[in-house]
């Protein structure tokens, strides 16, 4: 109900649930072994996009109710999150998130008693993923990898990756151009807690990926835009296209100014801005340029930016890939000098440095019959990584939504008000899974690790038939479900942002100091 004024809702909880329901009854249809695919249309490419990767699809949603476009927000915001921290559990996060606030909102108690009925009950939950839960090896990575991206193929590929590059190794996916999926084992290093400065600057999702990028490397604050500017028009006049600039200290105004920048379509030059980290940060600026080539800035060594600059102090690589957590450089110059002082330094900092550097990576170059195919293929295997890649850190707990069932016939044995929403949303999935395959839930509790296998309809034991989730990707669906929709059922009113005036739309328009640059 809206109130007289434009922007206040009050009583409006269930419209923020119906653009929730409305977002999981799409993707609830792509789950399990036969699940369907959605295709979302595309005005970059030729073609549209056919996938069943639950974060992808939530994200391209959108509500004409602005109320229920909000609800729909935290829902992405859930999926997103689960994405990001493990690369697969959206889908399962959507239907636990929808699931709860349904289960909630009939209970009719008072939302604060719900909310911390929900909170007590976590503790539980983790608990019960924590008995199931089974360690692996790299030589179990094929099962994992087989169920997230949906290939056998391309899950013994992976289990020959990780056997060659162990499980810290990094793999870097594109596409091969053909028909057949290889890899290949080539140098590179992956730098963590160092990403981008903002989302603007990702350029393929959310990261930024770019190809024999010039590379600055400065401990020098950036102050002014002249700083740098010299630098930019070198570089365009000399046909670069990619300047990667990595730091840890640059003004706000510098820095918002090259964001506007990126985001102009008329800009000359992309720019990415790498934060430097907190821990490390000395280590890792040498680190970072020796594998560069660069020349760190610092008025220790002589060297300065503006009208002194040397082009020959910019470093280069094959391709840097950022995100907002983590920067991978592939293709880096011969760094064996300055392993062998690591080595002979014997220190526990250069210890770690080594582990850093020396860590192998792999190009998964995958094969497809059309670039529809290649689209959809990349967002399996980015899945099917990621999973592994949580697998060997976390463990395994059985798939097809046992474990979350299993958790749910845990909090059976508390009668707590949460535990019966949670007891009753927890299931979901499992039955979700089962209905996509046309088979009729049954009620299981003989063991921890009996399911059916939706692609046959038999009932099996998962960790035998292969079916087997990474444990932090269930728990993360949990938390990152239950945390939301707490939150969301003490909600009853909303006040949204008032339309700006064209007035204040163009003055905004107006404060952009880097479209001309």
């Amino acid at each position: 109900m809206q109130n007289k004024e434009d922007n206040i809702y009050v009583d409006a909880l269930p419209r923020l649930a119906e653009g929730i329901r409305k977002a999981t009854h799409i993707v609830e249809k792509t789950m399990g072994p036969k699940g369907n695919n959605v295709m979302l249309e595309s005005k970059l490419y030729p073609f549209h996009r056919i996938t069943n990767d639950g974060a992808t699809i939530i994200k391209e949603i959108k509500l004409a109710d602005p109320i229920e476009q909000l609800g729909l927000s935290h829902l992405q915001e859930a999926a997103d999150r689960s994405n990001n921290n493990s690369g697969d559990g959206s889908t399962t996060t959507a239907v636990l998130l929808n699931a709860i606030l349904e289960e909630g909102i009939k209970s009719g108690a008072s939302s604060m008693d719900i909310k911390y009925s929900l909170d007590e009950c976590l503790p539980i939950i983790e608990a019960s993923i924590h008995d199931q839960t089974k360690q692996i090896t790299v030589e179990d990575i094929p099962a994992v990898a087989e169920i997230a991206g949906e290939s056998k193929e391309l899950a013994r590929v992976l289990g020959e990756i990780y056997t060659s590059i162990g499980k810290d190794g990094i793999i870097h996916l594109e596409g091969s151009g053909t028909y057949q999926t290889s890899f290949s084992l080539i140098d590179g290093v992956r730098f963590v807690d160092t990403g981008y400065l903002s989302p603007y600057m990702a350029t393929d999702g959310k990261k930024a990926l770019y190809h024999k990028p010039a590379i600055l490397v400065t401990k020098n604050k950036i102050s002014h835009l002249k700083d740098i500017d010299p630098i930019l028009q070198a570089l365009i006049a000399g046909g670069t296209k990619d300047l990667v600039i990595f730091t840890d200290d640059m003004d706000s105004n510098v820095a918002r100014a090259l964001i506007e920048l990126q985001k102009s379509e008329k800009r000359a030059i992309n720019i990415l801005i790498i934060k430097a980290p907190t821990l490390w940060k000395g280590y890792v600026f040498e680190d970072f340029a020796k594998i560069t080539g660069a020349t760190i800035i610092e008025d220790a060594s002589g060297t300065s930016l503006g009208n002194k600059f040397r082009l020959d102090w910019l470093g280069t690589c094959d391709t840097i890939i950022v995100d907002k957590e983590e920067t991978t450089v592939i293709g880096i110059k011969d760094i064996s000098e300055h392993l062998k002082e690591l080595e002979a330094e014997g220190t526990t900092d250069a210890k770690l440095r080594l582990s850093w550097l020396t860590t192998k990576t792999a190009i998964l170059k995958l094969g497809a019959k059309s670039e529809t195919e290649l689209s959809y293929f990349l967002l399996k295997c980015e899945d099917a990584v990621m999973s592994s890649r949580a697998a060997l850190r976390s463990g395994i707990v059985a798939g097809g939504g046992i474990a979350l069932y299993n958790c749910a016939v845990a909090l059976e044995k508390i009668d707590t008000l949460g535990a019966r929403i949670l007891s009753n949303a927890l299931q979901r999935p499992y039955k979700q899974i089962l209905e996509n395959a046309g088979i009729k839930p049954a009620i299981l509790r003989n063991s921890l690790t009996q399911g059916f296998d939706a692609k046959t309809g038999k009932m099996v034991d998962m960790f035998d038939a292969g079916l087997v989730d990474a444990a932090s990707v269930v728990l993360g669906a949990i938390r990152n479900a239950l945390g939301i929709a707490s939150t969301l059922l003490t909600t009853s009113s909303v006040i949204t942002t008032p339309p700006k005036s064209p007035e204040e739309l163009m003055q905004k328009a107006t404060m952009n100091p880097m479209m001309g640059l």
